[in-house]
């Protein structure tokens, strides 16, 4: 089992995903801000053993903050983790955890050795663009971010990030076709 994806309790099957509730981290009694929030996951990271991972980017939404942690030493997208408003700091369910053949709790998932993507960058953000194209009209994806085993793409409306409620969509790099998750429950702060 990956560092962070330990159970404490009985699963629950949420969105066809199994989740389970994870060990607590540090808590925090003061408000969280996007610094404290990159400050909080530098020191889960540390507790969880990943000395090569830092976080890149932190996003503010009104109920969490999104962090996206690389490797220092390739600048790979590493993992996705959230900051809940009392500082709790958890993987990202979804994508995060299911595809992730390297730091996902499914480990080198389907066999594939790290790094191994059958599906480029730009055909996974062809294949958003076209699944945005149907569903939300008038969005389109940025340049997306590449991990072990799939691709989040920001959804942009006029160029602007965090404009639409379905903020991110992550593709799934294991097959030709792959599939889109939008993540449907970040709303921008």
């Amino acid at each position: 089992m990956r560092p962070g994806y330990e159970l404490a309790g009985v699963g629950l099957i949420l969105l066809g995903l199994a989740v389970g509730v994870l060990t607590a981290s540090q808590v925090t009694q003061a408000p969280v801000t996007v610094d404290t929030a990159a400050e909080l996951v530098r020191d889960q990271l540390a507790r969880w053993g990943y000395g090569d991972l830092v976080p890149k980017e932190v996003m503010e939404f009104t109920n969490h903050f999104y962090v996206l942690v690389v490797e220092k030493s390739t600048g790979k997208g590493a993992m996705e983790v959230l900051v809940e408003r009392d500082g709790f700091v958890h993987p990202e369910p979804g994508p995060n955890m299911m595809w992730n053949t390297k730091y996902g709790h499914m480990g080198s998932w389907k066999g594939l050795p790290w790094g191994t993507s059958p599906v480029s960058r730009d055909r996974a953000r062809e294949l958003a663009q076209e699944f945005l194209a149907r569903t939300y009209p008038g969005t389109t994806a940025d340049e997306g971010t590449e991990f072990y085993g799939y691709f989040t793409f920001d959804v942009l409306r006029d160029g602007r990030r965090g404009s639409v409620k379905r903020r991110g969509l992550s593709h799934q790099a294991a097959t030709s076709l792959g599939a889109s998750i939008p993540s449907t429950y970040r709303t921008p702060a």
